[in-house]
């Protein structure tokens, strides 16, 4: 039996060279939670999370979840994963925070769903490894390649102007045939303009995506969405504020004949789940990194199909990979090519999937099959405590 011997946690918090900007607050530093969970037999499983603030995420993973995990089989996934979000109910939740109350005292479901994912992640690579397979087959084996696609047009904080031509342009000349550029921070006619040179630049068999980033009011959404529909524009992602993520996309759904695109903002799958009986989304862009891992997010798949929903997961390709490949209603992954946006894709990670003609594709490498390149992650990151 291979048991769970030590977990460790990593803080990456980098400055960018400048920052980026989509409809709210600007991007100027990027980082993430790297989490290692060490067993007995010499193997060690890699998860990631992306949750916020950081350093709360690496509190709670150190302090309340890691020490229910030791000495426990890696293998039991589902089990563990209980163990750790029965954490925000009842009598655990107590014991865990100190005193009565839903959550560990001073955290919210967002710190503790991430933190969740990260072990998660990483125990889906242990049981890859012990398994002697990819975690896209233990997920199902679909298909072992899987689109990408390239996110851009940022707005500039440093008043330099945009040149959405070359980005874009740049993008298909890597074998991109999927982007999606950022809106909801000017007017809808503005942004609008911006996504017409986008689609001159790429011509008309790429597919262009739309991310608003929570940035508009539900009248002005639905003008926008009008408006992108003349650009075939594929999909219209978070289009309205996050304070009417139901009913607000129900509306918008209503408008629009663009697919609606949402659930990345969202942390647990019941969350996701009313976005996607409710809000009547076509694709979900959950993230397991933030939202209780592949365990979680291989749930959503399967109850997606069941409602005719895609799955496009946001952000880190690396593990999201594997969920897409492994579902039939899997679609694509997201990647920001840019390095100035996420040098932590290239500097991180000295093994991760290849990029073929704007596709990954995934090996036979047991477990997610990627390799930290552990000079950098010295380098760029803080061990917790």
């Amino acid at each position: 039996m291979v048991s769970i011997r030590q977990i460790e946690t990593f803080v990456v918090d980098v400055p960018l060279e400048r920052a980026f900007l989509g409809a709210t607050l600007p991007l100027e530093r990027i980082g993430e939670v790297i989490v290692k969970v060490q067993t007995d037999a010499g193997i060690t499983g890699i998860g990631t999370s992306h949750g916020s603030p950081l350093q709360e995420v690496a509190r709670l993973i150190h302090r309340d979840l890691a020490p229910l995990l030791v000495g426990e089989d890696p293998r039991a996934i589902e089990r563990l994963w209980q163990r750790m979000f029965s954490t925000s109910m009842g009598r655990a939740s107590q014991q865990v925070a100190g005193s009565a109350g839903s959550l560990p005292k001073g955290t919210g479901k967002a710190q503790l769903m991430a933190a969740i994912g990260g072990i998660d992640i990483a125990l889906w690579d242990i049981l890859g490894q012990v398994s002697g397979l990819p975690v896209w087959r233990l997920l199902g084996g679909y298909r072992s390649r899987v689109p990408a696609y390239a996110t851009g047009g940022y707005y500039r904080a440093d008043g330099e102007p945009e040149d959405l031509e070359a980005e874009f342009g740049g993008y298909v000349d890597q074998g991109f045939r999927a982007v999606k550029l950022k809106a909801g921070g000017l007017r809808p006619a503005e942004d609008v303009a911006r996504a017409r040179i986008v689609r001159e630049a790429i011509g008309p068999d790429v597919v262009l995506y739309i991310d608003a980033t929570r940035g508009w009011a539900v009248d002005d959404a639905v003008v926008a969405g009008r408006l992108y529909e003349e650009l075939d524009v594929a999909w219209f992602e978070e289009p309205v504020p996050w304070y009417d993520d139901i009913e607000g996309l129900a509306q918008v759904v209503d408008q629009v004949r663009i697919p609606i695109v949402a659930g990345e903002s969202e942390y647990t799958k019941q969350g996701v789940r009313d976005l996607i009986v409710r809000g009547r989304l076509r694709i979900i862009n959950l993230d397991a990194t933030k939202g209780g891992g592949l365990t979680d997010g291989r749930k959503l798949a399967a109850f997606s199909e069941l409602h005719n929903v895609a799955v496009a997961p946001h952000h880190a390709a690396q593990v999201h990979a594997h969920l897409v490949a492994g579902t039939p209603n899997g679609m694509n992954v997201e990647l920001h090519p840019d390095p100035v946006r996420d040098p932590l894709w290239e500097a991180l990670y000295a093994k991760k999937p290849e990029l073929e003609a704007g596709e990954f594709v995934l090996d036979e490498t047991p477990g997610l099959g990627y390799e930290l390149d552990e000079r950098a992650l010295s380098r760029l990151a803080q061990p917790y405590p």
